[in-house]
């Protein structure tokens, strides 16, 4: 496959550049590098919310799919995707790992069953820009519609050191509390299922 990658030297950029091996890959960085391909297949997205419109465009002139795993976006920079999305498929997710998607149903199971108090913790590296962070958002909100009655889900946002990503999601009654939690170890989680996902729409968009 041909993939365009932009953000290709950030922290999960570079891990699907590493991982992508096999595949013919277009590393986009700031500027416009030289094209090494003629066609371009799929676009992977881990670079900054700034730089959407620069990867819609890019998109459509390409009229390829777009998997985005950048968090942050503004009102007008989602107006973009959605745009997007009216000509090629586009699949924006704030986390890719499979850990995570395992955690928000069990989080989903359990806001259904009990009427407990919910509170996220979230931790991550003392670099990262937004805040909550886009995984932790996510998580609120299917607890929240999941919880009925129960809609108030309060997060809690840590920016220190080099942790990769911690999600402590609490669910408390009196007398009792679960606790239930997701670390990321390494970005490669979250580029392999980026990764995993930009194959799957190249090889379906190739069918059609």
């Amino acid at each position: 496959m041909n993939i365009a990658v932009f953000g290709a030297k950030g922290r999960v950029g570079s891990a699907v550049v590493r991982l992508a091996k096999g595949h013919n890959v277009w590393q986009i960085d700031k500027d416009f590098e030289h094209n090494p391909l003629q066609t371009v297949d799929v676009v992977v997205d881990f670079s900054l919310p700034t730089a959407t419109k620069n990867v819609v465009d890019f998109c459509k002139v390409h009229h390829c799919p777009l998997v985005t795993g950048v968090t942050g976006h503004s009102v007008t920079q989602l107006a973009l995707l959605d745009e997007l999305s009216q000509y090629v498929t586009v699949v924006a997710m704030d986390n890719f790992s499979e850990g995570i998607q395992i955690l928000a149903q069990i989080c989903q199971y359990v806001a259904q069953n009990c009427n407990w108090a919910c509170e996220i913790v979230e931790t991550h590296h003392a670099h990262k820009k937004d805040s909550p962070s886009g995984t932790a958002k996510m998580l609120a909100s299917k607890i929240a519609k999941a919880g009925g009655e129960f809609c108030g889900v309060t997060v809690h946002s840590l920016r220190l050191g080099s942790n990769f990503g911690c999600h402590q999601v609490v669910f408390a009654t009196s007398g009792e509390s679960l606790t239930i939690t997701h670390q990321a170890e390494n970005v490669e989680i979250f580029a392999r299922g980026a990764l995993k996902r930009a194959l799957q729409l190249a090889e379906n968009n190739k069918k059609h």
